[in-house]
């Protein structure tokens, strides 16, 4: 099966430790090394020390190395969340999700903030897509977020005042761990949240989750949707 093909990573190592949301430390051909962590998430099940980790070379910016993935017992694990969007307009070009939509435009405007993209929908009208990528997995069950979001709280409620302005507004988690069977939001971490989604939800946004799962070719595979509960 063809997906979407990622940066193939250059360099592999072990993880030591994180410094910030966006800066780590990993051992990479023997030498200490800064590695910069696009995704602002906690990542603490992932990003162990000792963990192997594989990124790619980069010439600019402070660091000379860009996490793309995490060994996870026998599975590759996503924490590049710069290509969430990307990943979210594959999906839904090759028609896995949203079939019959065209996407128009990536993080929109929408009053004084973005969503992540602007689709045509097969009637004519427009929808917009907010895309959470989503990492954590407990016992089989998918869950977001895995920190705390007042910015993800915000995005539920300004998808529902689009959808009081004539829009279709969707939010679409992806899924990047292969034992995951459901998804749900993660209640205990972040109740604002699930709050925000479960209002979200009752008032006319739809709620899609989808999982994938990244091969050692660096090719992102589409496995199918999941069934979402939301307590």
């Amino acid at each position: 099966m063809i997906g979407y093909v990622i940066k193939k990573p250059d360099v592999e190592g072990f993880f030591v430790r994180r410094l910030n949301r966006f800066l780590g430390v990993g051992v990479i051909n023997g030498r200490e090394e800064f590695i910069h962590i696009h995704d602002p998430g906690r990542l603490t099940e992932l990003l162990r020390p000792g963990v192997k980790f594989f990124a790619y070379s980069k010439s600019t910016g402070k660091t000379r190395f860009y996490l793309t993935a995490v060994e996870l017992g026998d599975e590759l694990v996503l924490v590049n969340s710069a290509v969430h969007n990307d990943v979210a307009a594959w999906l839904i070009t090759n028609k896995y999700v949203l079939s019959g939509y065209e996407v128009i435009r990536k993080e929109p405007r929408f009053g004084d903030s973005r969503f992540d993209l602007l689709l045509r929908s097969p009637g004519g009208g427009y929808a917009f897509v907010e895309v959470k990528g989503v990492t954590l997995e407990e016992n089989g069950i998918a869950k977001f977020p895995d920190a705390p979001t007042s910015r993800g709280a915000r995005h539920m409620l300004e998808l529902t005042r689009a959808v009081e302005l004539g829009y279709e507004t969707y939010v679409l988690f992806l899924v990047f761990r292969s034992r995951a069977r459901l998804f749900m939001p993660n209640a205990v971490l972040d109740s604002r949240f699930t709050e925000s989604l479960k209002y979200a939800i009752n008032h006319g946004v739809r709620a899609l989750a989808y999982k994938l799962i990244l091969t050692r070719d660096w090719a992102i595979i589409p496995v199918g949707q999941l069934d979402i509960r939301i307590g």
